[in-house]
């Protein structure tokens, strides 16, 4: 197994969302697919959303989850441009994930607003709307965990894209973001 991030600021890049994932939850998972030049990189959080970052590189096997501690000290320790990315824990990941894309925006938060949100919001309630705008409610779970992250550090704003389904809801934070299905998903019937 291993993960080729051939430059050292984008493995300090994935190292920064990786280890914010782990401050989250020491015991996270992340799920690391080969787009085909870039690795696509995915993690829960203790929020039920998905954490969601990219950068050019590749990881064999294709798309295998390992534990977000393993990732970390694999980039953050050695540090050279192919890694061991940790033992293989396909099993643990739960959930689907969005398409590839295209994602549209649909609104903008500006950041210097997200703390005073997320200082409104209570533990139950996490599902109200922390946001609305172009037609799309952003939960409070999304904000609180971009705070969470240690997020916004840099952008003016927040942007809210949905996927070109509908179905999945984005907040980009710089080259990451914080997914969310919108709808659920119907269980078939057999």
């Amino acid at each position: 197994m291993s993960l080729a991030v051939p430059e050292a600021a984008d493995r300090a890049a994935l190292a920064d969302v990786v280890g914010r994932v782990v401050r989250l939850d020491p015991a996270a998972v992340v799920r690391l697919r080969d787009t085909g030049g870039e690795v696509a990189l995915w993690a829960g959080t203790p929020f039920d959303v998905l954490v969601a970052a990219r950068t050019r590189g590749s990881v064999e096997p294709r798309d295998v989850t390992v534990t977000g501690s393993d990732l970390l000290a694999a980039l953050s320790v050695v540090d050279a441009p192919e890694v061991d990315p940790g033992a293989a824990v396909d099993g643990r990941w739960r959930g689907d994930l969005p398409g590839e894309g295209p994602w549209r925006a649909v609104g903008s938060i500006p950041a210097e607003e997200v703390d005073a949100l997320v200082a409104r919001i209570t533990e139950a309630g996490l599902d109200d709307t922390a946001w609305e705008g172009g037609g799309v409610r952003v939960p409070a779970r999304c904000l609180v965990a971009v705070a969470g992250m240690g997020w916004p550090e840099d952008p003016a704003a927040l942007t809210v894209a949905l996927s070109g389904d509908d179905a999945w809801m984005r907040v980009e934070v710089g080259d990451s973001a914080i997914v969310r299905r919108r709808r659920p998903r119907l269980a078939l019937l057999t």
